[in-house]
Protein backbone atom coordinates (compact mmCIF):
# COMPACT_ATOMS: atom_id res chain seq x y z
CA UNK A 1 0.00 0.00 0.00
CA UNK A 2 1.38 3.36 -1.04
CA UNK A 3 0.74 5.82 1.57
CA UNK A 4 0.57 9.28 -0.39
CA UNK A 5 -0.50 13.01 0.69
CA UNK A 6 -1.17 15.57 -1.65
CA UNK A 7 -1.70 19.54 -1.20
CA UNK A 8 -3.44 22.41 -3.42
CA UNK A 9 -0.81 25.39 -3.51
CA UNK A 10 -1.28 28.89 -5.13
CA UNK A 11 -4.76 29.88 -6.52
CA UNK A 12 -7.80 27.01 -6.51
CA UNK A 13 -8.41 25.50 -10.04
CA UNK A 14 -11.76 24.13 -10.54
CA UNK A 15 -11.70 20.58 -12.11
CA UNK A 16 -9.26 19.38 -9.18
CA UNK A 17 -11.61 18.07 -7.33
CA UNK A 18 -11.82 15.79 -10.37
CA UNK A 19 -8.19 14.72 -10.33
CA UNK A 20 -8.56 14.09 -6.87
CA UNK A 21 -11.82 11.61 -6.91
CA UNK A 22 -9.79 9.45 -9.22
CA UNK A 23 -7.00 8.93 -7.49
CA UNK A 24 -9.31 8.05 -4.51
CA UNK A 25 -10.50 5.02 -6.59
CA UNK A 26 -7.44 3.54 -6.60
CA UNK A 27 -6.48 -0.12 -4.69
CA UNK A 28 -2.92 0.31 -3.52
CA UNK A 29 -2.80 3.54 -2.95
CA UNK A 30 -3.66 5.46 0.58
CA UNK A 31 -4.61 8.86 -0.05
CA UNK A 32 -4.47 11.89 2.24
CA UNK A 33 -4.67 15.32 2.00
CA UNK A 34 -2.99 18.41 3.93
CA UNK A 35 -5.60 21.76 4.43
CA UNK A 36 -3.81 25.06 2.95
CA UNK A 37 -0.99 23.83 0.91
CA UNK A 38 2.52 24.03 2.44
CA UNK A 39 2.25 25.49 5.61
CA UNK A 40 -0.54 22.66 6.54
CA UNK A 41 1.87 19.75 5.85
CA UNK A 42 3.29 21.48 9.30
CA UNK A 43 0.33 22.65 10.95
CA UNK A 44 -2.91 20.92 10.04
CA UNK A 45 -3.85 16.92 10.32
CA UNK A 46 -4.08 14.98 7.17
CA UNK A 47 -7.63 14.69 5.74
CA UNK A 48 -7.84 10.42 4.88
CA UNK A 49 -9.24 10.69 1.10
CA UNK A 50 -10.87 7.88 0.75
CA UNK A 51 -12.92 6.58 -2.49
CA UNK A 52 -15.92 7.40 -0.27
CA UNK A 53 -14.85 10.18 1.17
CA UNK A 54 -14.65 11.56 -2.15
CA UNK A 55 -17.56 9.86 -4.14
CA UNK A 56 -20.41 12.64 -5.54
CA UNK A 57 -17.79 15.84 -5.49
CA UNK A 58 -15.61 15.57 -8.44
CA UNK A 59 -17.74 18.23 -9.81
CA UNK A 60 -18.32 20.98 -6.65
CA UNK A 61 -16.62 24.23 -6.83
CA UNK A 62 -15.52 24.44 -3.20
CA UNK A 63 -12.36 22.07 -3.19
CA UNK A 64 -11.66 18.92 -1.09
CA UNK A 65 -8.70 21.07 -0.10
CA UNK A 66 -8.28 24.44 0.90
CA UNK A 67 -5.10 26.09 -0.66
CA UNK A 68 -3.26 28.79 0.05
CA UNK A 69 0.01 30.29 -1.10
CA UNK A 70 3.28 30.12 0.74
CA UNK A 71 7.01 31.52 0.63
CA UNK A 72 8.12 28.05 3.21
CA UNK A 73 9.24 25.96 0.22
CA UNK A 74 11.85 28.71 -0.87
CA UNK A 75 13.89 28.33 1.63
CA UNK A 76 16.37 25.32 2.27
CA UNK A 77 15.18 25.67 6.17
CA UNK A 78 11.15 25.27 5.14
CA UNK A 79 11.69 22.47 2.50
CA UNK A 80 13.41 20.62 5.26
CA UNK A 81 10.70 20.85 7.90
CA UNK A 82 8.57 19.80 5.31
CA UNK A 83 10.43 16.64 4.12
CA UNK A 84 11.11 15.80 7.84
CA UNK A 85 6.92 16.25 8.74
CA UNK A 86 6.13 13.97 5.91
CA UNK A 87 8.62 11.51 6.70
CA UNK A 88 7.33 11.33 10.13
CA UNK A 89 4.00 10.58 9.20
CA UNK A 90 5.40 7.93 6.52
CA UNK A 91 4.15 9.48 3.47
CA UNK A 92 6.06 7.53 0.53
CA UNK A 93 5.25 10.60 -1.87
CA UNK A 94 3.75 14.47 -1.84
CA UNK A 95 1.42 15.24 -4.59
CA UNK A 96 1.26 18.78 -5.38
CA UNK A 97 -1.22 20.40 -7.38
CA UNK A 98 -0.46 24.65 -8.12
CA UNK A 99 1.08 26.43 -10.75
CA UNK A 100 4.77 27.95 -11.73
CA UNK A 101 6.06 28.68 -7.99
CA UNK A 102 4.54 25.31 -6.61
CA UNK A 103 5.91 23.25 -9.48
CA UNK A 104 9.26 24.77 -8.50
CA UNK A 105 9.01 24.13 -4.95
CA UNK A 106 7.92 20.60 -5.68
CA UNK A 107 11.24 20.20 -7.80
CA UNK A 108 13.21 20.84 -4.50
CA UNK A 109 11.48 18.95 -2.57
CA UNK A 110 12.08 15.98 -4.44
CA UNK A 111 16.11 16.88 -4.96
CA UNK A 112 16.28 17.21 -1.43
CA UNK A 113 15.01 13.65 -0.52
CA UNK A 114 11.21 13.36 -0.56
CA UNK A 115 9.32 11.54 -3.17
CA UNK A 116 7.01 14.53 -5.36
CA UNK A 117 4.85 14.24 -8.18
CA UNK A 118 3.38 17.56 -9.43
CA UNK A 119 -0.14 18.15 -11.19
CA UNK A 120 -0.45 22.10 -13.32
CA UNK A 121 -3.57 23.65 -11.73
CA UNK A 122 -3.54 26.92 -12.26
CA UNK A 123 -5.83 29.56 -14.27
CA UNK A 124 -3.34 31.46 -15.78
CA UNK A 125 -2.26 28.28 -17.89
CA UNK A 126 1.73 29.57 -17.18
CA UNK A 127 3.25 25.83 -16.06
CA UNK A 128 6.68 25.31 -17.88
CA UNK A 129 6.51 21.47 -19.43
CA UNK A 130 2.49 21.60 -20.13
CA UNK A 131 0.08 22.78 -23.04
CA UNK A 132 -2.49 22.91 -20.41
CA UNK A 133 -3.65 23.94 -16.85
CA UNK A 134 -6.86 22.31 -14.81
CA UNK A 135 -8.86 25.34 -14.23
CA UNK A 136 -7.80 27.53 -17.20
CA UNK A 137 -10.91 26.44 -19.72
CA UNK A 138 -13.78 26.73 -16.24
CA UNK A 139 -12.00 30.74 -16.20
CA UNK A 140 -12.08 31.38 -19.87
CA UNK A 141 -15.81 30.23 -20.30
CA UNK A 142 -16.52 33.00 -17.36
CA UNK A 143 -14.72 35.60 -19.18
CA UNK A 144 -16.60 35.04 -22.35
CA UNK A 145 -19.49 34.64 -20.45
CA UNK A 146 -18.79 38.13 -19.87
CA UNK A 147 -17.32 39.01 -23.02
CA UNK A 148 -20.88 37.72 -24.75
CA UNK A 149 -22.46 40.09 -22.42
CA UNK A 150 -20.93 43.46 -23.51
CA UNK A 151 -21.18 42.55 -26.81
CA UNK A 152 -24.77 42.51 -26.23
CA UNK A 153 -24.71 46.04 -24.83
CA UNK A 154 -22.10 47.43 -27.35
CA UNK A 155 -24.77 46.81 -30.34
CA UNK A 156 -27.87 48.32 -27.65
CA UNK A 157 -25.35 51.26 -26.61
CA UNK A 158 -22.93 51.94 -30.32
CA UNK A 159 -20.02 54.58 -29.47
CA UNK A 160 -18.72 53.41 -26.40
CA UNK A 161 -15.37 51.38 -25.66
CA UNK A 162 -15.08 48.86 -23.41
CA UNK A 163 -12.12 46.85 -21.57
CA UNK A 164 -12.15 43.63 -19.98
CA UNK A 165 -9.58 43.36 -17.31
CA UNK A 166 -8.79 39.45 -16.33
CA UNK A 167 -6.37 37.51 -14.46
CA UNK A 168 -3.47 35.50 -16.10
CA UNK A 169 -0.21 36.51 -13.91
CA UNK A 170 2.41 37.45 -15.51
CA UNK A 171 1.44 35.64 -18.58
CA UNK A 172 -1.24 36.88 -21.00
CA UNK A 173 -3.06 33.41 -22.27
CA UNK A 174 -6.35 34.78 -20.87
CA UNK A 175 -6.59 38.08 -21.98
CA UNK A 176 -4.70 36.99 -25.53
CA UNK A 177 -7.34 33.96 -25.97
CA UNK A 178 -10.23 35.64 -25.02
CA UNK A 179 -10.01 38.39 -27.45
CA UNK A 180 -9.83 35.85 -29.85
CA UNK A 181 -12.61 33.68 -29.41
CA UNK A 182 -14.84 36.67 -28.21
CA UNK A 183 -14.08 38.67 -31.18
CA UNK A 184 -12.03 41.52 -29.37
CA UNK A 185 -10.20 44.85 -31.11
CA UNK A 186 -7.32 44.57 -28.82
CA UNK A 187 -5.86 42.79 -26.04
CA UNK A 188 -3.19 43.92 -24.06
CA UNK A 189 -0.96 41.58 -22.49
CA UNK A 190 2.63 41.76 -20.42
CA UNK A 191 4.40 40.18 -23.38
CA UNK A 192 4.18 43.33 -25.33
CA UNK A 193 4.30 46.78 -24.45
CA UNK A 194 1.78 48.78 -22.58
CA UNK A 195 3.35 51.87 -24.06
CA UNK A 196 -0.06 54.39 -23.17
CA UNK A 197 0.13 56.47 -25.62
CA UNK A 198 0.91 53.77 -28.44
CA UNK A 199 -2.54 51.99 -26.98
CA UNK A 200 -4.59 54.67 -27.25
CA UNK A 201 -2.96 55.69 -30.48
CA UNK A 202 -4.05 52.11 -31.77
CA UNK A 203 -7.59 52.44 -30.28
CA UNK A 204 -8.26 55.93 -31.93
CA UNK A 205 -7.23 53.81 -35.28
CA UNK A 206 -9.53 51.66 -34.64
CA UNK A 207 -12.18 53.68 -33.70
CA UNK A 208 -12.54 54.68 -37.72
CA UNK A 209 -13.51 51.18 -38.54
CA UNK A 210 -16.34 50.31 -35.73
CA UNK A 211 -18.90 52.17 -33.69
CA UNK A 212 -17.75 50.04 -30.49
CA UNK A 213 -14.68 48.59 -28.94
CA UNK A 214 -13.62 45.40 -26.57
CA UNK A 215 -10.68 45.43 -25.19
CA UNK A 216 -9.26 42.14 -22.95
CA UNK A 217 -6.27 43.93 -20.56
CA UNK A 218 -4.11 41.09 -18.23
CA UNK A 219 -4.12 42.27 -14.87
CA UNK A 220 -0.10 42.29 -14.71
CA UNK A 221 0.02 44.99 -18.14
CA UNK A 222 1.96 47.37 -16.57
CA UNK A 223 4.69 49.98 -17.99
CA UNK A 224 6.29 51.83 -14.85
CA UNK A 225 5.87 48.48 -12.33
CA UNK A 226 6.95 45.16 -11.57
CA UNK A 227 3.14 43.60 -11.48
CA UNK A 228 2.70 41.40 -8.34
CA UNK A 229 0.46 38.44 -7.65
CA UNK A 230 -3.01 39.98 -6.33
CA UNK A 231 -2.42 43.27 -8.27
CA UNK A 232 -5.71 44.71 -10.04
CA UNK A 233 -6.79 47.93 -11.46
CA UNK A 234 -4.11 48.28 -14.49
CA UNK A 235 -6.90 48.57 -16.65
CA UNK A 236 -8.26 52.33 -15.33
CA UNK A 237 -4.68 53.86 -15.68
CA UNK A 238 -4.55 52.47 -19.50
CA UNK A 239 -8.40 53.73 -19.55
CA UNK A 240 -7.55 57.22 -18.53
CA UNK A 241 -4.60 57.60 -21.31
CA UNK A 242 -7.33 56.20 -24.08
CA UNK A 243 -9.77 58.55 -22.63
CA UNK A 244 -7.67 61.75 -23.23
CA UNK A 245 -6.63 61.13 -26.51
CA UNK A 246 -9.94 59.85 -27.77
CA UNK A 247 -12.66 61.81 -25.66
CA UNK A 248 -14.36 58.61 -25.31
CA UNK A 249 -15.28 57.29 -21.66
CA UNK A 250 -13.79 54.05 -21.30
CA UNK A 251 -16.28 51.15 -19.58
CA UNK A 252 -14.46 49.14 -17.70
CA UNK A 253 -15.33 45.47 -16.45
CA UNK A 254 -12.34 44.21 -13.86
CA UNK A 255 -13.72 40.20 -14.29
CA UNK A 256 -11.36 39.43 -10.54
CA UNK A 257 -11.64 36.20 -8.32
CA UNK A 258 -15.54 35.75 -10.16
CA UNK A 259 -13.45 32.93 -12.67
CA UNK A 260 -11.28 31.03 -10.47
CA UNK A 261 -14.05 28.92 -9.19
CA UNK A 262 -17.62 27.34 -9.65
CA UNK A 263 -18.59 24.22 -11.37
CA UNK A 264 -15.66 22.70 -13.91
CA UNK A 265 -16.18 23.03 -17.51
CA UNK A 266 -16.01 19.42 -18.85
CA UNK A 267 -12.88 20.02 -20.72
CA UNK A 268 -11.56 20.81 -17.09
CA UNK A 269 -13.63 17.92 -15.52
CA UNK A 270 -12.59 15.44 -18.07
CA UNK A 271 -8.76 16.61 -18.17
CA UNK A 272 -8.86 16.88 -14.49
CA UNK A 273 -9.86 13.12 -14.58
CA UNK A 274 -7.55 11.80 -17.22
CA UNK A 275 -4.52 13.81 -14.34
CA UNK A 276 -5.48 11.74 -12.25
CA UNK A 277 -5.74 8.18 -13.56
CA UNK A 278 -2.50 9.17 -14.76
CA UNK A 279 -0.82 9.73 -12.15
CA UNK A 280 -2.11 6.71 -10.04
CA UNK A 281 -0.70 4.81 -12.63
CA UNK A 282 2.56 6.90 -11.76
CA UNK A 283 2.49 6.05 -8.35
CA UNK A 284 2.18 2.66 -8.41
CA UNK A 285 5.36 2.24 -10.64
CA UNK A 286 7.24 4.56 -8.32
CA UNK A 287 8.27 6.68 -11.30
CA UNK A 288 8.79 9.82 -9.30
CA UNK A 289 10.19 13.02 -9.65
CA UNK A 290 7.96 14.00 -12.67
CA UNK A 291 5.41 16.45 -13.41
CA UNK A 292 1.80 14.63 -15.14
CA UNK A 293 1.36 17.44 -18.07
CA UNK A 294 -0.57 17.81 -21.01
CA UNK A 295 1.01 17.73 -24.31
CA UNK A 296 -0.87 18.06 -27.49
CA UNK A 297 -3.71 16.83 -25.86
CA UNK A 298 -1.87 13.85 -24.62
CA UNK A 299 -1.19 12.61 -20.80
CA UNK A 300 2.67 12.64 -20.64
CA UNK A 301 4.90 12.01 -17.76
CA UNK A 302 7.90 15.19 -17.78
CA UNK A 303 10.98 14.50 -15.61
CA UNK A 304 11.52 17.53 -13.87
CA UNK A 305 15.50 17.42 -14.88
CA UNK A 306 13.71 18.20 -18.47
CA UNK A 307 12.02 21.49 -17.71
CA UNK A 308 13.89 24.33 -19.28
CA UNK A 309 12.44 27.22 -16.86
CA UNK A 310 13.31 29.73 -19.14
CA UNK A 311 10.54 28.90 -21.88
CA UNK A 312 7.96 30.84 -22.73
CA UNK A 313 4.60 29.62 -21.57
CA UNK A 314 2.71 32.02 -24.01
CA UNK A 315 0.40 30.18 -27.00
CA UNK A 316 3.03 30.78 -29.95
CA UNK A 317 0.35 29.96 -32.15
CA UNK A 318 -2.60 32.43 -30.55
CA UNK A 319 0.07 34.94 -30.87
CA UNK A 320 0.66 34.53 -34.56
CA UNK A 321 -3.13 35.24 -35.02
CA UNK A 322 -3.31 38.22 -32.96
CA UNK A 323 -0.55 39.91 -34.90
CA UNK A 324 -2.10 39.08 -38.20
CA UNK A 325 -5.82 40.50 -36.76
CA UNK A 326 -3.64 43.62 -35.61
CA UNK A 327 -5.31 43.00 -31.98
CA UNK A 328 -2.01 43.38 -30.40
CA UNK A 329 -0.15 46.71 -29.22
CA UNK A 330 3.21 45.79 -30.99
Amino acid sequence: MHRVALITSGGDGAGINSMIEMLARYEGIDLYGFHDGYDGILVNQPIHLTKTHCANHSLDGAHFLRTARSKLPFTKDGRQKIIQSLVEQEFECLIVCGGSGSQIAAKQIHEEGMNTLFIPMTVDNDVIGTDYTIGYDTALNHILNIIANIQNTATNMPGRIFMVEVLGGNVGNLALESALAGGCDLAIIPEYSSNREQIAKKVQAKLREKQSLIITCSESAYDSKDYQAGDQGVSFSIADSIEHLTGIRVRKTVVGFYIRAGHPSNRDAIIASKLGYFTAATILSKDFGKMIAIKKDAVITVDYKELDFSASTTNQENIDIAKNLNLLNS
